[in-house]
């Protein structure tokens, strides 16, 4: 059975948006002279960055890791850049990998201070706290360096239309695709560009938010299926840090 399947792509997206609020539709949006056109990429550009503080998407999460390693011994704590698409961590994806451990953070400035102060830090573990565009680490390992494992959600939600090995965090070309659902980022920016004209926009947002819901509610992870009759949680021994072989089974 043949498939014809349309994929939303930002000039489509904001052609879309001009015939639901009855406005000409531009055969080039991109590129559009058009105030109230460009106000419509600039609301499809909007839905995006709003879309991405609103949920932790499948779509965006990747993942990475950093060489954690000191310049010198005794370091009180050095800093590592993240990736440039990096917004922000996935809440306690956080590992010291040759430890097998959790990684501890993100630690409070009291709490850091005081361990700065007391000349103590964690050994077992890699000890990390955010600031400014940097991750820091706690007496970072010398000479020998330890992996800091993470996920993170990316800022790049667009594909670049000439260049698919591009990913970018705003669209500006008619065939730039979206990672997350196309229509929820139309529906989105319909919202904001009503809101902005100062139309009615409570009907669009209703339509937005029926979609997202139903978005975000099956964008998620599920449990491991285990056949066993009885069911139960591997722990994790801070001490010797046990390999999960088949608890419960």
């Amino acid at each position: 059975m043949p498939f014809q399947i349309t994929e939303f792509t930002y000039g489509t997206a904001i052609q879309e948006i001009c015939k639901l609020v009855g406005h000409p539709s531009p055969v080039d949006p991109a590129g559009s002279t058009d105030t109230a056109v460009q106000q419509m990429g600039a609301a499809v550009n909007t839905a995006l960055e709003q879309l991405l503080t609103m949920y932790e998407w499948q779509d965006l999460t990747t993942r990475a890791s950093l060489s954690v390693v000191g310049l010198a011994p005794g370091e009180v704590e050095r800093g590592f850049d993240l990736p440039d698409d990096f917004f922000r961590f996935i809440d306690q994806t956080q590992w010291s990998s040759q430890s097998a451990l959790p990684a501890g953070g993100p630690v409070g400035n009291a709490a850091w201070m005081q361990s700065i102060a007391g000349n103590y830090s964690p050994i077992l573990t890699l000890t990390w706290q955010m600031r400014g565009d940097q991750v820091f680490f706690l007496s970072p390992p010398f000479p020998t360096a330890a992996t800091f494992s993470y996920m993170y959600l990316s800022k790049a939600q667009v594909i670049d239309a000439a260049d698919p090995t591009i990913l970018k965090n705003r669209a500006n070309q008619n065939g730039d695709t979206f990672k997350l659902d196309g229509f929820l980022i139309m529906l989105l920016g319909r919202s904001l560009y009503l809101e902005w004209k100062g139309f009615d926009s409570s009907a669009a947002t209703r339509d937005f938010l029926t979609v997202y819901n139903s978005r975000a509610g099956a964008d998620k992870g599920a449990p491991i299926l285990d056949l066993a009759r009885r069911r139960g949680v591997a722990l994790i021994n801070p001490l010797t840090s046990v390999p999960y072989t088949g608890f419960g089974s």
